[in-house]
């Protein structure tokens, strides 16, 4: 009998050892000669991040100060009596064989042979107790409890979750050597593990353009012409197949107000818009609303997904704000866990104003190309609701390029350019009255941050005016000289002959 009771032992403290949660076997039961009638199981919940999930890790059922991980609030966790169907599968089996089944039936979701018994959350440091829990049922069997992670957090993709545990009862304390004692353990600690991943967005094409750093911040210099490729990589949710607990999953694109998706761009992997997802272009940017019922989606749980997209400035970006694309992914309409943005991007403008050289006074009306520093390529542009020049692209023909053409105010706005030199060549004067400015004589620098600052008069010189001749009005100007000429000379003789006299 008490070689009996010692084997019992053995097998119950083996079988503890094996809970940790990536381990197919977990607990089972010693004899029938015990007083405690109920015992508590404390879940302590941790999370690890990818690639850092350490090995199995033999379960003491007593408190692991140096378990690892982070503990992990928000998870539920569901325990079920499977005893009826544990004892069904021992026989002609084993009780290894017998936990093994239950586990692989409750893989996505506790099966139908489960009878719920109760449900927590963790919180705190990551725990919830499951207290009192009979250690046998009417029957005067010893229980068997399943215990599975029925839903995760909201605001964390957990991309593993924890593998099913079955607990059967009663379980024994072990000593120091992690040999089995005499004395039930009433206060189980068990320790299953969660395994995130983090989501990353990319501008793939950052490397074509100039890196500048302003006042600590490196940015992307770009132009109002240039597309932006960036790439999303989410992880989906291990759970996704699980209509109670996920019952929606969004990816979130919101960029600057200077910034926009060129619409039609996005690509999700290999899902089908309509089909796997739906697509909401909006202010920009985008939100992808995943089809849950999906096949295709449902066999994505626990993987890696890409999204592709392109953008472009805006017309109407400030040429001195920094632009940023931000992204997001959303659990079951809940928080938005924000992803790390990538390099932000920056252009810039230069503005001018015609002026009469002379006057002061504003002119419009006058045409000019700009080109680059060499003269060598010529810009076009497209008009934005502000009446500024955006830049669209270069061309090798002075005849295509776009003219930019003083306003009422005489004012001239170019914006979307990259820092460095250009040149503002003048096609057209504002009239046939003004000198035409020679090709190279308007030189600019764009530098991204003065737009708001630069201000270049543009002078016109006016030709040079001739007197006028001819006119009825000239022969009243002759007469009244004349006059007066004869006025004085009549003046100047009576003077003379007084003074002889």
């Amino acid at each position: 009998m008490k070689t009996n009771k010692f084997l019992q032992v053995i097998l119950a403290t083996i079988l503890l050892l094996t809970t940790a949660l990536v381990s197919n076997h977990h607990i089972v039961s010693a004899d029938d000669n015990i007083d405690v009638k109920n015992t508590n199981i404390t879940i302590n919940k941790r999370i690890f991040d990818e690639g850092q999930t350490p090995a199995d890790k033999q379960n003491t059922g007593d408190v692991m100060s140096d378990f690892g991980g982070q503990p992990l609030n928000g998870s539920e966790f569901t325990v079920y009596d499977v005893t009826g169907q544990y004892y069904n599968l021992i026989k002609g089996s084993d009780q290894n064989t017998a936990i093994a089944k239950i586990q692989q039936d409750a893989a996505s979701v506790a099966p139908t042979y489960a009878t719920k018994v109760d449900a927590k959350i963790t919180a705190g440091q990551g725990q919830a107790t499951f207290a009192n829990l009979p250690l046998k049922n009417s029957n005067g069997q010893y229980n068997v409890y399943l215990f599975v992670e029925t839903k995760t957090p909201n605001n964390v993709t957990v991309t593993k979750r924890a593998v099913p545990m079955v607990v059967a009862m009663p379980i024994y304390k072990l000593d120091a050597n992690l040999k089995p004692t005499d004395t039930p353990n009433t206060d189980i600690q068990l320790y299953p593990k969660n395994e995130t991943a983090k989501d990353t967005k990319e501008f793939s094409n950052l490397g074509q353009f100039n890196q500048v750093t302003v006042n600590g911040t490196t940015f992307a210099n770009v132009t109002t012409g240039d597309t932006l490729n960036y790439k999303l990589t989410v992880n989906i949710p291990a759970n996704i197949g699980d209509a109670n607990a996920v019952t929606s999953y969004k990816v979130n694109d919101k960029p600057s107000a200077g910034l926009a998706l060129v619409s039609g761009t996005v690509k999700v992997g290999n899902l089908v818009a309509g089909t796997d997802y739906k697509i909401t272009e909006t202010d920009g940017g985008f939100t992808v609303d995943f089809t849950l019922g999906s096949a295709a989606v449902k066999a994505l749980a626990g993987q890696k997904l890409q999204l592709t997209y392109d953008m472009k400035l805006t017309a109407t970006v400030d040429p001195d704000a920094l632009q940023s694309n931000k992204a997001s992914v959303q659990i079951n309409n809940d928080t938005e866990q924000q992803i790390t943005p990538p390099t932000p991007v920056g252009t810039g403008g230069y503005k001018f104003t015609k002026k009469d050289a002379q006057t002061g006074k504003v002119l419009k009306g006058a045409e000019f190309v700009v080109t680059n520093k060499d003269q060598t390529k010529f810009a076009t542009f497209t008009k934005n609701a502000n009446g500024d020049n955006v830049f669209a692209s270069w061309v090798d023909s002075k005849d295509v390029a776009t003219k930019v053409v003083s306003d009422d105010n005489g004012s001239i706005r170019v914006i979307g350019f990259v820092n460095g030199d250009y040149v503002l060549n003048e096609t057209k004067a504002p009239s046939a009255n003004y000198v035409l400015l020679k090709d190279g004589t308007i030189t600019f620098t764009v530098e991204h941050g003065k737009y708001g600052t630069s201000n270049l008069d543009v002078n016109n010189t006016p030709k040079g005016l001739l007197p006028s001749t001819g006119g009825a009005g000239i022969y009243a100007f002759i007469i009244i000289g004349a006059a007066m000429m004869i006025g004085a000379y009549i003046w100047f003789k009576k003077s003379r002959q007084q003074a002889e006299v």
